[in-house]
């Protein structure tokens, strides 16, 4: 696999601010910013853009992560009407195209997808209520879509959000053996029996 460039761009200096992420020589741009940062990005134009969003915070007592997948025509609607309805958010990361190229089918099909990917990783908490149904687009639009689709996978990983990534660990039996190794990191646990 070749190589690939992803340049993060601190947009007021802030680590703690917005943020954009992005792939080299592709159109697809996130962005990111807390919730108390969302009125700063109804100023920027990826506000007024076709796109598909992630919103997600963590359950103080049990910290669990809750998510919300949802898409809009523009965004800014939606997410200001999430911003009143929806309490467990702290955190936002929009997904555009740099060339205002997506199509509301083509955003549809995106959320339904990611929707489906998060639901089968069943490793965090999902606050949409229903599978929305996959829309009819062309074979040509499903390529290009699935590029797309691709492209804010690896971006999600990259910053190390794995709310899309399978849990593939299994039950280790207790056994007869001497030695039993115990690794965590983060929120992951992992044992290993010789």
């Amino acid at each position: 696999m070749a190589g690939k460039l992803i340049r993060l761009f601190l947009t007021d200096g802030d680590a703690d601010g917005i943020k954009t992420i992005e792939i080299s020589n592709m159109t697809i741009k996130g962005t990111l910013f807390p919730r108390p940062m969302f009125s700063e990005f109804k100023k920027r134009s990826e506000a007024n853009r076709p796109g598909v969003y992630l919103i997600y915070g963590d359950d103080f007592e049990s910290g669990d992560t809750t998510l919300y997948i949802g898409e809009g025509d523009p965004v800014s609607p939606r997410l200001n009407s999430h911003y009143g309805n929806k309490d467990f958010w702290t955190n936002a990361i929009v997904f555009t195209s740099k060339d205002d190229y997506l199509t509301k089918t083509q955003i549809q099909y995106l959320e339904s997808k990611l929707i489906a990917l998060a639901k089968k990783a069943d490793n965090v908490m999902l606050d949409n209520s229903n599978q929305p149904v996959e829309p009819n687009i062309s074979e040509v639009d499903q390529a290009e879509v699935s590029v797309f689709l691709d492209s804010i996978l690896l971006l999600l990983k990259s910053m190390g959000i794995e709310f899309f990534i399978p849990d593939i660990s299994e039950k280790v039996e207790q056994s007869d053996a001497d030695e039993i190794y115990l690794m965590k990191y983060k929120n992951a646990e992992a044992q290993m029996v010789i």
